[in-house]
């Protein structure tokens, strides 16, 4: 549960950073989280890890939106943001962590999710889970090397 509250609070975060350190946060959390100890998004070197996102339609409830593919595009479009707040893109996630409450929501998810990436796709897990905060049905997390898309090679056999 403790994951899921730094979930939502990386939700609520939406401003840029102003932060030029080695390890800075990739966007600033807004002002009624600032004070507690979570980054959206921590960049070391050419690396991002982003932390869980939620698709919520109003950052003062953490409500999700009743349908679920419209949730999916804004957990998106959150992870999104925090990757464009530090100079990267969805293209340059390298892996990807997708929590879901519900398992016959994957081809709901997948739907999204491609028409976010290009291939090669970040390696990826989809891990069903009981509930997450507020009723969401999806968290999204991962990882982005700063201009991975141009360097990404697919490894190992796939499958169907």
């Amino acid at each position: 549960m403790k994951l899921s509250v730094l979930s939502l609070l990386s939700a609520l975060a939406l401003l840029p950073s102003a932060l030029p350190a080695q390890q800075s946060p990739a966007a600033a959390p807004a002002p009624a989280v600032r004070s507690l100890p979570f980054s959206p998004g921590l960049q070391l070197g050419d690396t991002l890890y982003v932390s869980g996102h939620l698709g919520i339609t109003s950052v003062s409830t953490g409500a999700a939106p009743v349908d679920p593919e419209q949730e999916a595009t804004l957990v998106l479009a959150s992870v999104e943001k925090t990757l464009k707040d530090a100079g990267m893109s969805m293209d340059d996630l390298v892996y990807v962590e997708i929590y879901c409450t519900d398992l016959s929501l994957y081809a709901t998810f997948n739907k999204v999710y491609a028409a976010k990436f290009h291939t090669p796709y970040p390696a990826r897990d989809f891990i069903g889970v009981k509930e997450l905060l507020f009723g969401n049905h999806f968290e999204v997390m991962g990882i982005a090397v700063r201009q991975a898309a141009g360097k990404k090679k697919l490894s190992g056999a796939a499958t169907p």
